[in-house]
């Protein structure tokens, strides 16, 4: 099974192919901004290097969300129009369990800067709740409810692994189409338009 991995939700832009189990090309580069631009081209890269064509692909997998909103975006709808052209699914995954995917079996929290004072967190045991946003004063007390567990963030996030992204959406195969995850709502605000009478 040839499967692709994207991300584009944080502070790299990457793209990843597998064939089974087999690391086929991979490429990352980190980026503040400019993923819209460089997503597609890293992709065609990823794709030349293994000397597979788009068509070729049984399966994608993009991250999500949560992250950036832009990023979740790009990632969701790219990765749909991919698999449309190409003819095979497209699955999304979340950034927190592409960070913590890695780490397993040990019981994990992943915990991103959400920029508003709180964070996006998520446990992963073996009563795996959702990812939510919470502030970051009740950070340390949310810690220490959980347990003993690997802390992933807030600081120095690591750099998502695309392949791993791959890998994660071979296991979410059956799921519908990548829809990007938001813990809250967008800082911009619709502008409102003066009614003239």
């Amino acid at each position: 099974m040839l499967v692709l991995g994207i991300d584009a939700c944080l502070g790299h832009c990457s793209a990843a192919l597998l064939r089974g189990d087999t690391l086929l090309a991979s490429r990352s580069m980190a980026m503040a901004r400019g993923h819209v631009e460089r997503l597609a081209p890293m992709v065609a890269e990823v794709l030349e290097e293994a000397e597979v064509s788009a068509g070729a692909l049984d399966l994608i997998g993009v991250t999500c969300g949560p992250g950036g909103f832009t990023g979740a975006r790009l990632g969701a709808s790219f990765a749909r129009g991919m698999a449309l052209a190409g003819g095979c699914r497209a699955v999304g995954v979340t950034t927190l369990e592409a960070l913590a995917f890695p780490h397993r079996p040990e019981r994990r929290i992943v915990a991103l800067d959400g920029r508003r004072a709180d964070l996006f967190v998520q446990v992963f045991d073996d009563a795996e709740a959702g990812p939510m946003a919470l502030p970051v004063a009740e950070f340390r007390d949310f810690v220490a409810r959980n347990g003993t567990l690997h802390v992933i963030g807030p600081d120095d996030i690591p750099a998502i692994d695309p392949a791993d992204v791959a890998r994660l959406a071979r296991r979410r195969e059956g799921d519908g189409p990548p829809r990007p995850l938001y813990l809250r709502a967008p800082d911009a605000k619709a502008a409102v338009r003066p009614v003239l009478r």
